[in-house]
């Protein structure tokens, strides 16, 4: 597959005000999903967790760039309020963050308002039918999407939802309607303790025996990801 790194460059350039996340990871996520459409993967593209969008609307104007379309829609899941409350099982780093609500990072909670990521999507001349934004919290339009998804399938799914509880019920009610062959990308594996735990948790508990990468360089991590696969009659050769 082509590097594409020029166009991949471009577009942080257009996108970096509108995202947190490093060029590595943006670069990870966009050349993830062109390798799905290369291979004819079938679904949607989904980020649960957008922010202001920079990540999402990349995806979109990478298509652009490439095929001179959107040929898969990214379909974008936030509260737009930012996040709910940390729990105990998200660690004490998480607990730390929201109560340090002065600190270079806090971002407002991530707060994005609505009006305004619809307003950054308007800037780049994308359409709504490109990348529908899906308001609400995800204990109610997560199992929505995976009901209207069951068909239509999900080809590229990027979990960037912070907390066990968020991360657990993405998994839960999105991987089953992952395509084979799909790709799950776990932003906040490294970041915070829920997260990790959501993903083993979910893992072992429905019997799925992906192995997680490191998205980055192994003394700075910028996510994790895996690829959703059959389980396998037999184990590979020694």
């Amino acid at each position: 597959m082509p590097d594409h790194a020029a166009v991949f460059s471009a577009v942080i350039k257009e996108v970096r005000h509108a995202t947190m996340l490093p060029e590595e990871a943006l670069t990870f996520t966009w050349r993830a999903a062109l390798r799905v459409i290369e291979q004819g993967v079938p679904g949607a593209f989904v980020e649960c967790g957008t922010w202001l969008g920079g990540c999402s609307f990349g995806l979109a104007l990478v298509q652009r760039r490439i095929y001179g379309q959107v040929i898969r829609p990214v379909l974008m899941l936030d509260s737009f309020e930012g996040l709910p409350p940390a729990r105990e099982v998200d660690g004490p780093a998480a607990l730390e963050y929201q109560r340090r609500t002065d600190a270079p990072g806090y971002y407002d909670n991530c707060r994005a308002p609505l009006e305004q990521v619809q307003r950054i999507r308007d800037s780049f001349g994308l359409r709504e039918s490109e990348c529908p934004l899906i308001p609400g919290w995800f204990d109610t339009t997560v199992p929505t999407l995976a009901r209207d998804l069951a068909d239509i399938k999900i080809a590229l799914l990027r979990v960037d939802c912070d907390w066990y509880d968020a991360v657990r019920l993405v998994l839960q009610q999105l991987e089953p309607v992952t395509s084979d062959e799909g790709i799950v990308i776990l932003d906040d594996y490294y970041a915070w303790d829920g997260a990790a735990r959501a993903v083993h948790d979910y893992l072992s508990q429905n019997n799925r025996a992906y192995r997680i990468r490191q998205i980055g360089a192994e003394s700075f991590p910028v996510g994790a990801w895996f690829i959703k696969r059959p389980a396998r009659e037999h184990g590979a050769p020694h």
